[in-house]
């Protein structure tokens, strides 16, 4: 319906924005950003939809590149987990995000990337009055069947602390203080959980995310949750020592985390400090100990979602732009937080106010500061038009050195910094700005008056919130976890943790096939009994193959496997592809120790075969030749046949595409920098990282054209079909729309220069026009337009929106105008070319049946032909007969040719193929007895090794034994002199 329409031709839509700013991108070749901005709950995150919905169905129109699914599919996973219901809306994102769509120059989408902003984390532990936590907590716990139920330990809602926030303003410390308390609500009306939870699970799968990737990350949302249930209690013992109430909490998380349950507890509990030359434990305080398990579990679900977004982008990652440094046309779609104006407002609403107040002055920018300079600097009439500027309000929170974000950042680095002598640098630099005020009771806020209004900012937990760092004694207990995709998300550089995973999984699989390969020669040397069932490895021990991180090691691997061991076995083994598969299906069974690759007992046993036992391997074992031929033409036989492949997933992951997402990144680096402070380089504050993401965001803004949508809340109860005059008036009010539509009204809001002009309108004007403004001024008043419409400035052209519809109408009509002259004249030519070739048909006919009809009928009685003519058709007759019989004799003659050079190059190719398979047997068969003899060679120094070691240590026994013997005959002998008295104990003691 608003497909290539003119903005406003239709009545106004949100997809009319989407689809002008798609052609304008196709036809001007420039970059398009479309920014979204608005109260919380004014309806920002749907508008995006719309637009995402809008942009995917316009590039569909042509060849659709599979992309655009991916990007439909990330929209239900980033609101599951960055959207919550706040006390203004019930789907609040409680993050920013820009989304980038990448476009080919033929309209189709190449690629995509989404960029976030600030995750407000202590949502996770805390929630106010009438609010939730995250939008999928709710889903798991009640879409989740009860096989997921027993695996995850999933419980109700309200039996979790962080999920069951009670109704009191001020949060209390301890967990006993809630149980009076009434819980809030945990379901909103009109939501069908179950629904939203396989719908999450529908876009999950829609984005790449595989069944054991999807059962990890609930599994870590449960361990999250559980975490939050811990509670601490004082020693009675001991002032300074804390315990935990409820211990069999830890054996949950212990098991979903995958960590040692004495290492958790230690962590929660107790501290390292390192000094010169020893280690010190320092039990937490209650207070501090409750700190330490809500950053572990923010810190968790951060690098979660920092994984997800990752993974997203990966997947909507287009590999020729790794590559190719070509052009790329893109449309940016902003959806950030709203602006927002609590009861208690805290860090995270500074940070999301601040933003708001970036975007509208980029919104002044552009509509009024930047337009009316313009219209100066050209010499055109023009009344300037005030508005509110914000630039005061920006310097104070961000201009430095005096910035409410710089002072905060200094406080952060003084350890005696408390809440009062934040406020007070706060009074002392800034005591006459007129953007910030302090209340006149003495009270631990500051009021800062913002474009939307005034807000009052509470500075408890403002300094913990910009630093929020998690300490290197959690990191370490995360990274010892067994589970391969709790340690990645810790990793600092994806690359590196990549290349760690692919290793890792390389020598796995290697110690795999060499215990299979030693099975296999004890069963031909005939010794099947000595082959241990402990050596057997459960399958689910390889579940690490299931991790996306691991994924492009599978194709590592069925690459080796098919090059090195393809030759030398009668029978193919199981792909490695098969193997990750029966991980899938197969149930955990009790492991047993097993032989390590190097001969000593493993932690772990080892893979067990697949194959058949009455199938044997093709291992060389004779170097006569004539085996080695027959052997290589029986393997060269049987590879006819067998053309398995192994099915990989999409978007495999490799260092090449890591590095380049990583640079994208490397503004944000909030969750990673803060999980390792034992690094030297002291990590950036909240505040510095959210100012640079906010400065990258503006940079890639200023690089595109704008549009603008206002988003309008209707009313503040959250009511359908109900209209708040006051509101909707007062939000008109200062986001400067009133003054929005006075410029629109009076301004010149296209703009072409002379060039431009003049190229665009070339139909209209006379021919020979000149790119002047006399020329242009005296061509515009030919056209009749209205005075006031229009005005030429010094090099541009400024035109009202009803003066350029008019001309693009005229220009529409004179167009089609010509097009029709040029299809009359067309067709005119195209029948005349039609009567002209029926004419000299006519004629050719005409001159034949003349010549065939007898001359003189009425004066001969029998008919007389013409010798010439009957000669003629004869010899037309035999010219075509005599073809028609040189080509078929031809084309036999070509096909002769070619199944003789066919069978020819055939015969060479075979030939060819079988030297380098004798060839390539023969040098397997040398590198396996050099191997082997080798192998012997280590083997035997092993030995000879741990016999002397053994030796060593009998012989120490030995003499420690001879030395307690000497001392109980000396202590015999001085009892019986009586120089030693037994104590009591030892006289009760038999003899």
């Amino acid at each position: 319906m608003y497909d290539n329409h003119t903005l406003g031709d239709l009545e106004p839509h949100i997809y009319a924005v989407a689809d002008v700013a798609y052609h304008a991108m196709l036809q001007r070749e420039k970059n398009q950003c479309i920014v979204i901005s608005g109260e919380s709950g004014s309806g920002k995150t749907q508008s995006t939809n719309f637009l995402i919905h809008h942009l995917t169905a316009l590039s569909q129109k042509g060849f659709a590149s599979g992309v655009e699914q991916i990007i439909l599919g990330a929209g239900p996973v980033l609101e599951a987990f960055g959207n919550a219901k706040t006390a203004h809306n019930n789907n609040s994102s409680r993050f920013g995000k820009f989304i980038q769509v990448n476009y080919q120059e033929s309209g189709t989408v190449r690629g995509a990337y989404v960029e976030k902003y600030l995750l407000e984390k202590s949502r996770l532990v805390y929630q106010e009055h009438n609010e939730r936590n995250y939008h999928v907590f709710y889903y798991l716990l009640a879409g989740a069947s009860e096989e997921e139920r027993k695996a995850f330990h999933l419980k109700k809602p309200e039996e979790y602390h962080y999920l069951s926030q009670m109704t009191k303003s001020t949060r209390q410390l301890h967990w006993d203080s809630y149980c009076e308390s009434e819980p809030d609500c945990f379901t909103v009306e009109g939501e069908d959980l179950k629904h939203d939870f396989e719908r999450l699970q529908l876009a999950m799968e829609m984005v790449g995310f595989l069944p054991a990737t999807r059962k990890q990350i609930f599994c870590l949302l449960s361990a999250i949750l559980h975490l939050g249930n811990i509670r601490y209690k004082r020693k009675t013992y001991r002032d300074d020592s804390i315990d935990i109430c409820n211990p069999e909490v830890l054996p949950v998380v212990s098991e979903l985390l995958e960590v040692k349950e004495e290492m958790l507890f230690e962590a929660l509990t107790t501290r390292k400090t390192v000094t010169v030359g020893e280690k010190l434990i320092v039990p937490y305080k209650l207070a501090e100990a409750n700190t330490v398990r809500d950053s572990m579990a923010k810190s968790l679900y951060s690098a979660l979602f920092d994984w997800i977004v990752f993974r997203i982008n990966h997947a909507l990652l287009n590999v020729k732009d790794l590559v190719e440094t070509t052009k790329i046309l893109s449309i940016g779609v902003l959806d950030i937080f709203g602006f927002e104006d609590y009861e208690n407002n805290s860090f995270e609403q500074f940070c999301i106010n601040f933003a708001n107040e970036r975007l509208q002055h980029y919104f002044n920018q552009h509509i009024f500061k930047l337009e009316q300079e313009e219209y100066r600097a050209e010499g055109i009439s023009w009344h300037n038009i005030d508005y509110i500027d914000n630039t005061g309000c920006i310097n104070l929170i961000s201009k430095k050195p005096t910035a409410l974000f710089h002072l905060l950042d200094e406080e952060c680095n003084f350890p005696q910094a408390t809440n009062q002598t934040l406020l007070d640098k706060f009074k002392r630099q800034h005591e006459g700005n007129s953007y910030i005020e302090f209340p006149a009771v003495m009270e631990p806020a500051f009021i800062i008056r913002h474009y939307a209004g005034k807000v009052k900012y509470g500075v408890k937990d403002f300094r913990e919130k910009n630093t929020d760092h998690m300490r290197p004694d959690i990191v370490a207990l995360l990274k010892s976890s067994k589970n391969a995709f709790i340690c990645s998300l810790m990793g600092i550089d994806p690359s590196a943790t990549f290349r760690w995973a692919v290793l890792r999984a390389y020598f796995r699989a290697l110690v795999a096939f060499r215990e299979a390969g030693k099975r296999h020669t004890q069963k031909r040397t005939g010794h099947d009994d000595a082959a241990p069932c402990a050596v057997l490895k459960s399958v689910d021990s390889f579940s690490f193959l299931q991790h996306p991180v691991h994924q492009r090691s599978l194709e590592i691997l069925q690459r080796c496997k098919e090059e090195k061991y393809s030759v030398t076995r009668k029978s193919p083994r199981t792909p490695l592809s098969d193997l990750q598969g029966s991980n899938t299906i197969n149930e955990k069974s009790p492991r047993s120790p097993g032989l390590g690759w190097n001969g000593r007992v493993g932690r772990q046993s080892r893979l067990s075969s697949s194959s058949s036992t009455t199938e044997e391997d093709g291992i060389f074992v004779n170097s006569a030749s004539s085996k080695l031929l027959e052997r290589a033409h029986d393997i060269l036989m049987r590879n006819k046949n067998y053309k398995s492949k192994p099915v990989l997933p999409k978007h495999l992951l490799n260092v090449k595409s890591l590095k380049y997402l990583s640079n994208l990144a490397l503004h944000d680096r909030i969750t990673k920098s803060l999980l390792h402070l034992h690094k030297k380089k002291k990590p950036p504050s909240i505040s510095a990282q959210f100012q640079a993401s906010l400065n990258k965001l503006m940079e890639t803004l200023g690089q595109s054209e704008p549009y603008f949508v206002k988003c309008i809340r209707s009313n503040a109860e959250k009511l359908p079909l109900r209209f708040n005059d006051n509101l909707v008036l007062r939000q008109l009010r200062y986001t400067g729309m009133l003054e929005t539509v006075r410029i629109r009204q009076s301004g010149y809001n296209i703009k072409y220069s002379f060039k431009d002009f003049v190229h665009h309108f070339s139909v209209l004007l006379p021919e020979g026009t000149s790119a002047t403004k006399e020329g242009i001024q005296q061509c515009l008043d030919q056209l009749d337009h209205e005075p006031d419409g229009y005005q030429v400035g010094k090099t541009m052209v400024f035109l009202r929106e009803a003066e350029r519809q008019r001309l693009q109408a005229l220009l529409h009509g004179e167009v089609l105008r010509r097009i029709v002259t040029l299809q009359r004249r067309f067709r005119a030519r195209l029948e005349r070319q039609q009567f002209v070739r029926m004419r000299e048909a006519a004629i050719c006919i005409q001159k034949w049946w003349r010549l065939y009809r007898p001359i003189e009928e009425e004066e001969e009685e029998e008919e007389d032909y013409d010798p010439a003519v009957q000669e003629g058709a004869a010899l037309c007759l035999q010219t075509h007969w005599r073809g028609y019989r040189e080509r078929q004799r031809f084309r036999l003659w070509r096909e002769a040719a070619l199944v003789l050079q066919r069978a020819w190059r055939s015969w060479l190719y075979r030939r060819c193929t079988a030297a380098l398979v004798i060839q390539t047997a023969w040098r397997c068969h040398q590198a396996r007895e050099a191997y082997l003899r080798l192998y012997a060679a280590v083997i035997q120094l092993q030995a000879i090794s741990r016999g002397y070691l053994a030796r060593q240590s009998l012989k120490d026994l030995r003499e420690q034994k001879l030395r307690e013997e000497k001392e109980q005959q000396e202590k015999l002998l001085q009892l019986q002199n009586g120089q030693v008295s037994l104590s009591p104990e030892e006289e009760e003691e038999p003899p």
